[in-house]
């Protein structure tokens, strides 16, 4: 992972390895917290076969294929995602599982879909990379008919963390890491914000720790430790006692690395 960067999903195609974002993304969905979300999400709207759903940010699908044969036989799910690579790897993955799905490249601030169109609308991972979240929000609440319901999954990035002893360095390289990967670090507390601004009904908030997997851990605090010396945020020294920590923490089995997501829903207004 050492080409890797978050920011980079603002504009993948641009990436020199796409499959390493696809790999990382694989790897993380595998997280059961994060799962555990997806699902309560699901559970609150109480989407029947015969909805429909829009999944904003839907990358290469992952989450649209499963909401798609949720949806089988009368429903109709649709995703939207900025990367024309990840829309048209997403295509090749629909075929291949049978499914139809209605892909579409575009952005999250200007959908182009029309009022009162979905059922179900949901985002993950995507609003903390928006300048305007306000925008993409307003425009899944537009495409929501009345008593639809919204669904955000979203990280708060100043809650990174792993169990390296020196405590200081841990603070200054996340602090780093924080401040870089995303447009919003704290998006939860401003999204909810947003969305009580909207004046929508039974708005809810979820909470999970969510626990890293061993290796995805090990290589993606790895690339944090690089990227802040790069921006000289930590010396030489201090990036090689991080990447040794790490090194010892997996090789004993003791790697710890942890960030907190939030689950928020709400539902569209009757009238």
């Amino acid at each position: 992972m050492s080409d890797f960067q978050l920011n980079q999903f603002t504009a993948i195609d641009a990436a020199p390895d796409q499959s390493l974002y696809i790999a990382a993304l694989e790897a993380f969905d595998t997280v059961p917290e994060l799962q555990e979300l997806k699902v309560q999400a699901m559970e609150i709207a109480s989407i029947g076969s015969s909805g429909r759903i829009l999944d904003v940010g839907c990358g290469f699908g992952l989450e649209t294929l499963r909401l798609a044969r949720s949806a089988v036989p009368d429903g109709h799910v649709a995703g939207i995602d900025k990367s024309a690579a990840f829309i048209e790897e997403a295509n090749i993955r629909a075929k291949k599982a049978g499914l139809d799905i209605d892909f579409r490249p575009g952005v999250a601030e200007q959908l182009p879909f029309d009022d009162s169109s979905f059922d179900y609308v949901r985002a993950e991972r995507i609003i903390c990379y928006l300048e305007d979240p306000e925008a993409a929000v307003k425009e899944m609440a537009r495409v929501a008919r009345p008593g639809g319901h919204l669904a955000f999954i979203e990280p708060d990035f100043t809650s990174n963390n792993i169990n390296l002893p020196d405590r200081a360095l841990v603070k200054r390289t996340l602090d780093f890491e924080a401040r870089s990967a995303v447009a919003t670090n704290w998006m939860p507390g401003r999204l909810y914000s947003i969305v009580k601004r909207l004046k929508l009904n039974n708005i809810r908030s979820f909470t999970r720790l969510l626990v890293f997997p061993d290796d995805l851990a090990a290589g993606y605090f790895s690339m944090i430790g690089n990227n802040a010396l790069k921006a000289d945020e930590i010396n030489e020294t201090e990036c090689a006692t991080w990447q040794e920590g790490i090194e010892e923490l997996r090789a004993s089995g003791e790697l710890f690395a942890s960030i907190g997501y939030v689950l928020l829903t709400a539902e569209l207004p009757e009238t």
